[in-house]
This record gives structure tokens, C-alpha cells and sequence, in this order.
């Protein structure tokens, strides 16, 4: 896993990691999750890379583009209230009653689906800390995979 500097050396912090690859590591899925100051009230991004590219994690061999609505990603925008951690924003898709989620598909093949979103000048809970939640998964052979794992941007302090 993957994350920058301190909040008080950088504007933004992520993480990354594999959370699928088929038995010989040919095809893959990464997903990523950050949370940074945007334009000030704060900033969050999750993608799906279904493919090599992840700086420091090139496990997976091949570039791998997917048909429209084969690779998805989500996230959940988490505010820290002094004792527990509560989503603030999310864009998930459509969610069902078991609590799984649709996230949002690629239009047209591609290796990475990306889901960004810029609060703004304020943010969106008032100022504190931030953390996203970041999900991606790909269909392969008939199956979706990689739900189940979700990644943790790290905190990042966002001034009221």
C-alpha cells in the first residue's frame, strides 16, 4: 500500500492495492482511494484499474481494457465527528437491501474507471477530518469480483 506524506507536508492522501488477480496474475484489478483539499473544502477519488500502472505495484501483467459496464468503482466521503467515523458524502450507485452496491460502471472499454468529486469552498460536513472509501470490481468469466475489498485513503485535516 501506498500513501504521501504527512497531512502537514501534502494537499493529499491515498492509498492503493491489488484486490483481485486471476490465477496467473495476467488480469487484475487495483483500486485506489483519496481524500485532499480540492478547492479547499475537500476532495475524494476512487478508481478501478483493471490493469498494470499503480506506481510501486506492477504484479499485474497485462494492460486489460474492459467491455462498457465491466469494470465499476464507488467511494464513501467519511467525516470524523471527535469519536467515530461517519459517512459524510458517497457516490455508490444504487445500494441493496444486503448492503452490496451497483457503484458506476465505464461507458466505453477502458482499464480504469475513475469517480472524483471537488466539494468546493466549504466542506461538506464543516471542517475536520476526512478519510474515503474507495471500491472498485471487474467482471471476469462471468463473475464480478473485488467488492468485498475496500480501501482507505488515510485521514487528511480539511480547515472549516
Amino acid at each position: 500500500m501506498l500513501t504521501t506524506a504527512t497531512t502537514a507536508q501534502a494537499h493529499y492522501v491515498y492509498q492503493s492495492d491489488e484486490v483481485w488477480s486471476n490465477t496467473d496474475s495476467s488480469k487484475c484489478l487495483y483500486t485506489y482511494a483519496e481524500v485532499s483539499h480540492g478547492s479547499r473544502g475537500g476532495y475524494a477519488k476512487s478508481y478501478g484499474l483493471a490493469s498494470s500502472g499503480i506506481p510501486f505495484s506492477q504484479a499485474c501483467i497485462l494492460i486489460w481494457n474492459r467491455p462498457p459496464g465491466n469494470l465499476k468503482t464507488a467511494w464513501q466521503y467519511f467525516y470524523w465527528d471527535g469519536s467515530q467515523w461517519g459517512v459524510c458524502r458517497q457516490l455508490l450507485g444504487t445500494q441493496y437491501p444486503d448492503g452490496t452496491w451497483s457503484g458506476y460502471a465505464n461507458t466505453t472499454e477502458a482499464s480504469k474507471m475513475e469517480l472524483t468529486h471537488d466539494f468546493g469552498i466549504a466542506p461538506p460536513c464543516g471542517g475536520g477530518y476526512y478519510a474515503t472509501r474507495g471500491m472498485s470490481n471487474v467482471s471476469y468469466g462471468g463473475a464480478w469480483y473485488g467488492t468485498n475489498v475496500l480501501i482507505w485513503s488515510g485521514q487528511h485535516f480539511i480547515e472549516p
